[in-house]
């Protein structure tokens, strides 16, 4: 009777620092996220929450999270286990985020000063001599329809693109083909017959990726 209590006991409290350490796992602080009211549009890469993973600075990395991307305020956030708005402790390292089975992968580069206070881009070609970074960061704008004393207040994007290079320095980009061949010059030749040959579309990320993906094996 007395090893049934115990085993009980045991099992028990197994269960309790089980529970512990999962609670513990992602630390988190409540987020006001209210703020954004009346407004047109969305303030997150994706409106609904959007499975993930992170790793943090201290290298610590969390898995099958639940997150929202800010990009008016340059954060993420993840869902708690109560189903509020909860920041990270710690600074996002990069994080990963998976729409629909398709994987997006999110850094931050210390490299370029301007924007630290929103410190993560998309990395669209992560080759060994240049990565293809998309950095898009949404604005609150206000209008006023004719005669309408009504403000109106919607979220714009401002996207631009750099190449980051293995030694740290970076170029701004236009996403058009003089642009990226210029900035590739190295090997311009092999990039301007790659792009006449794929018939590159320079209207679209994946295929401007792709040329940089090209370069990269030159």
């Amino acid at each position: 009777m007395n090893k049934t209590i115990l085993c009980v006991s045991l099992f028990l409290a197994c269960l309790a620092a089980q529970a512990q350490y999962y609670m513990q796992d992602v630390s988190g602080k409540p987020l006001l996220t209210s703020k954004y009211v009346d407004m047109v549009g969305t303030p997150y890469i994706f409106e609904n929450w959007t499975k993930g993973e992170v790793i943090l600075a201290d290298g610590k990395a969390h898995k099958d999270l639940d997150l929202k991307y800010d990009q008016v305020e340059g954060i993420v956030f993840f869902k708690g286990k109560n189903g509020a708005d909860m920041g990270f402790t710690s600074l996002v390292k990069s994080f990963m985020l998976y729409p629909n089975n398709v994987a997006m992968s999110f850094i931050t580069v210390p490299e370029i000063k301007e924007t630290e206070k929103d410190p993560y881009f998309e990395v669209l070609s992560d080759g060994k001599k240049v990565k293809f970074l998309k950095k898009t960061k949404k604005v609150i704008r206000e209008s006023k329809g004719y005669n309408s004393a009504s403000i109106t207040r919607t979220f714009g994007e401002n996207t631009n693109y750099y190449l980051l290079k293995s030694d740290g320095t970076y170029t701004k980009v236009k996403r058009d083909k003089k642009a990226i061949i210029a900035a590739l010059s190295d090997k311009s030749a092999e990039v301007e017959q790659y792009i006449k040959d794929n018939k590159t579309n320079f209207k679209e990320d994946a295929s401007v990726a792709a040329v940089v993906n090209y370069y990269n094996t030159l």
